[in-house]
């Protein structure tokens, strides 16, 4: 076994003192020191140096937003906004409308501003007008069409609150009848989603004071229950459809008034309801033998260069059409072309009738859904038109109005308008102005075994289709 070996004797080092300072003594010193200068850096010279603080907001109006300076932030009802020390103004809009102001000073925050954001609370006095009040109600409609276009949402799909925030909103706003709007918004309940959040929107209006319930809408609350209920039901038409003959006069076909059941046997479902039947008084109108034409579009472009296609990305960008107007037609006032116009939106239809009306000192418009069905119960016997050029030889009522093209009409699209009130649903939308229109009879190149009198086409009104035109109404 080895020995061990010693190691030599050293002497222990020793600090010496500093000035009379113990080592101990200015070692603690010079750590303290440097404490002070790193807590200093993080913890003061940040706040110094930049004039940060942090604002929120907790507004009661659901879809609120603030502006700072007249500076747009974001959200008012949540969310933290970094902003710097000194007298601020914070406005808070709703849709654009301004509802409450208040010029306060922010505090600047000196400490911690690298961890702590805690924010200064600001809340101003609200005064709600009736411009913010109608457009609370507005607003609700436009947002309830968009998201019933969709039936099926997927778990990760954000779903904002419709019913439920607009309840809300008319109690603090004080809106003490919402009858009208909230029929016409639970015509547009198409998904379990929407369901359940009608549900909670009804629940906290029943709380209230908000007169929101009518005979009407208690009906369709029944039909929507039993639908998203899983419970079948069956609905029949009751009315055999008997038109007159309609009378000439001059290029239009002038029927009398007259009580018509549109729709046909249906068993009920949210794809369904919008041909479900319904019976409805049409009052005595006339309608155009023909669809408008290439050579009428052309005069009145001509008379509107507004509405050339040269003139196309000034249209687009007001909304009015899409970039298919007009496209692969070629207009010619001197050509008596009589193809009908296609590629034209909703809004340059209206255009049309309001320069025809002016032109010929003639109140035309675009027909009514019921106006159309009239109409087509006189033409049922006839052909399916399946070119679009077409002429007929049978003067006893319009031509082509199953095929050629699917037709306007100025009845908004509501996916459950005929399970209620049809005629009070499809005047409020009207008031109301929708992004979706119904379109009747169906194209050269449609199917034509699929599509009848009773079939319900939708399209937006800005877009333009090769596969859809106009017919004039009085």
């Amino acid at each position: 076994m080895s020995r061990k070996k010693q190691l030599p004797e050293v002497e222990p080092v020793k600090l010496k003192p500093f000035h009379g300072i113990r080592p101990g003594v200015y070692i603690l010193v010079f750590w303290a020191i440097i404490i002070l200068l790193l807590s200093f850096a993080l913890f003061v010279l940040p706040g110094l140096v930049s004039n940060t603080s942090y604002v929120t907001f907790n507004e009661p109006v659901e879809g609120s937003g603030v502006l700072e300076d007249g500076i747009y932030l974001g959200s008012a009802t949540d969310g933290v906004y970094k902003t710097t020390g000194g007298t601020h103004k914070y406005t808070f809009i709703y849709e654009g409308i301004e509802y409450g102001e208040i010029e306060t000073t922010v505090k600047r925050k000196v400490f911690f501003t690298l961890f702590s954001h805690k924010p200064v609370f600001i809340e101003a006095e609200r005064k709600y007008n009736d411009e913010i009040k109608e457009k609370v109600e507005s607003a609700f409609i436009r947002d309830l069409t968009s998201y019933s276009a969709v039936i099926s949402h997927s778990d990760t799909f954000h779903f904002p609150p419709l019913f439920s925030a607009f309840a809300k909103n008319s109690i603090e706003m004080g809106i003490n009848d919402v009858r009208d709007t909230w029929l016409l918004a639970i015509s547009h309940i198409t998904s379990t989603t929407l369901y359940e959040d009608y549900k909670e929107g009804k629940e906290i209006l029943s709380s209230s004071k908000v007169l929101f319930e009518t005979d009407e809408s208690k009906k369709l609350d029944g039909i929507i229950s039993a639908l998203f209920n899983g419970e079948e039901k069956y609905i029949k038409k009751t009315l055999d459809n008997n038109i007159q003959i309609p009378r000439k006069d001059g290029d239009f076909f002038r029927y009398a008034s007259s009580t018509v059941e549109m729709g046909k046997d249906t068993v009920l479902s949210i794809e369904s309801a919008k041909e479900a039947p319904v019976t409805i008084v049409v009052d005595d109108f006339s309608i155009a033998r023909n669809l408008v034409t290439e050579h009428d579009w052309a005069l009145f472009v001509e008379d509107n260069p507004k509405w050339s296609k040269s003139n196309l990305d000034a249209l687009v960008s007001e909304g009015l059409v899409d970039t298919n107007y007009l496209k692969g037609i070629t207009l010619s006032p001197f050509i008596n072309s009589i193809r009908p116009i296609r590629n034209i939106s909703y809004y340059a239809a209206m255009a049309y009738v309001e320069w025809k009306s002016d032109k010929d000192g003639v109140i035309y418009h675009i027909p009514t859904e019921a106006q159309w069905y009239t109409a087509s119960l006189a033409s049922k016997d006839k052909e399916y038109v399946t070119s679009l050029v077409y002429v007929e030889n049978n003067p006893s009522s319009p031509t082509a109005m199953l095929g050629q093209l699917w037709e306007f009409t100025s009845t908004p699209y509501i996916p459950l308008s005929r399970l209620s009130d049809y005629d009070k649903i499809t005047t409020l939308g009207n008031e109301y102005g929708y992004s979706d229109v119904i379109v009747k009879g169906g194209s050269y190149i449609s199917d034509s075994s699929s599509i009848t009198t009773e079939t319900v086409g939708i399209t937006s009104k800005s877009n333009c289709s090769e596969f859809c035109g106009l017919r004039l109404a009085k």
